[in-house]
């Protein structure tokens, strides 16, 4: 069984395990009706974001791939498409109610995707682990420890090469998700291309790129791990 026996087989405990998880018996509205909120505020457009956001994260068929902060699942069951069945997918959130949704999720569209509730800054698996990584409208609800250290945890599970994408609001261009309660006091500024590069920059990662993502409401940023001393047989 390859990758960790496929993350959840028969392994050691790893230093980075979250342990027992909590169920959340009583999520907020919010939680509980994410996916059809989500849809109303791009204005029916999340699939093809998922999509778009799938394609741009340059992924392989047979890769490992972790969404971080992946709430119901819907990208990773776009990502899957990509990956097919010998690839490995797997989603974390800190809410318990999203893991129970996405897991139900998985089951109805026969995903081999599995999810377990973590945070960013305390990934329950080991370096080197996974070929891609993708956070998608997570960021901007991070306070500055979690960037930091999230950003590190990141690279520390990416294989060498592999590669994060960020994808979040971009509050200069106004539409329905910006002017909502929790978004309405971003700043003015394309946080992704400023804020989110530079932290990715001090993180270790290189290569960056960043642009507007084919939904224009959003803007991405993509680094690879690459360690210095592949850097320096390079150069």
């Amino acid at each position: 069984m390859n990758l960790i026996q496929r993350i959840h087989g028969n392994t050691q405990p790893d230093p980075h395990s979250h342990g027992n998880e909590t169920h959340s018996h009583n999520p907020p509205f919010w939680v509980r009706h994410y996916d059809t909120i989500v849809n109303v505020i791009t204005l029916g457009k999340i699939k093809s974001t998922h999509q778009q956001t799938a394609v741009l994260a340059n992924l392989q068929p047979g890769q490992a791939v972790l969404d971080i902060g992946c709430g119901t699942g819907a990208l990773l069951m776009e990502v899957e498409k990509i990956i097919g069945a010998q690839g490995t997918a797997v989603g974390l959130d800190i809410e318990p109610a999203m893991i129970e949704q996405a897991r139900r999720r998985a089951a109805k569209n026969h995903s081999h995707a599995t999810f377990d509730v973590a945070s960013i800054d305390n990934i329950p698996y080991p370096d080197n682990t996974f070929d891609a990584a993708i956070q998608s409208l997570v960021f901007h609800h991070l306070t500055d420890t979690q960037k930091e250290a999230g950003l590190l945890e990141l690279k520390r599970v990416l294989k060498p090469n592999g590669r994060l994408l960020i994808v979040d609001l971009n509050p200069t261009r106004r539409g329905l998700a910006t002017s909502l309660p929790g978004h309405n006091q971003l700043d003015q500024v394309d946080h992704v291309r400023s804020e989110v590069v530079e932290r990715m920059a001090v993180a270790g990662f290189k290569n960056i790129q960043s642009d507007t993502h084919p939904n224009k409401q959003l803007s991405y940023a993509m680094g690879k791990c690459v360690d210095n001393d592949a850097l320096l047989t390079i150069h």
